[in-house]
């Protein structure tokens, strides 16, 4: 259902992620909200890798709910405040999607809604 594209006339992606996907004959889309790092109670997951890993638990958690998995994930977006994390998101990326390649866009900002965040994931998943 999803083709992956790398093409050799573009740089190649600088991790674990492809220039782009198709999805042919997706039955649903799930769009799902920014995620930021916090815990089932409300409570901040730590430091910015704890917050980066419980974004991904809460999106694929959010996936799961709608009988999805990392498998479906076609686009993510993630928000980091400090250009110093960009190797923390990757590697918490890789390891919490286990190597699996969607289309990806990282951007750094100022801040987000919360002085306390450091991180917000949104992502799009079809099946």
């Amino acid at each position: 259902m999803f083709t992956r594209y790398k093409p050799a006339t573009v740089a190649p992606p600088s991790s674990t992620f492809c220039h782009g996907v198709a999805v042919e004959n997706a039955g649903r889309w799930l769009h799902m909200s920014g995620q930021v790092g916090c815990n089932q109670d409300g409570t901040l997951a730590g430091d910015a890798g704890g917050q980066m890993r419980q974004c991904w638990r809460n999106i694929l958690a959010i996936a799961a709910d709608a009988g999805m998995g990392r498998d479906n994930l076609v686009k993510v977006t993630a928000y980091i405040t400090d250009a110093s994390l960009v190797a923390l998101y990757r590697e918490t990326r890789d390891e919490m999607l286990e190597g699996y390649e969607c289309a990806s866009t990282l951007i750094v900002v100022g801040a987000l809604a919360h002085p306390d965040w450091v991180v917000e994931i949104e992502a799009i998943a079809a099946a």
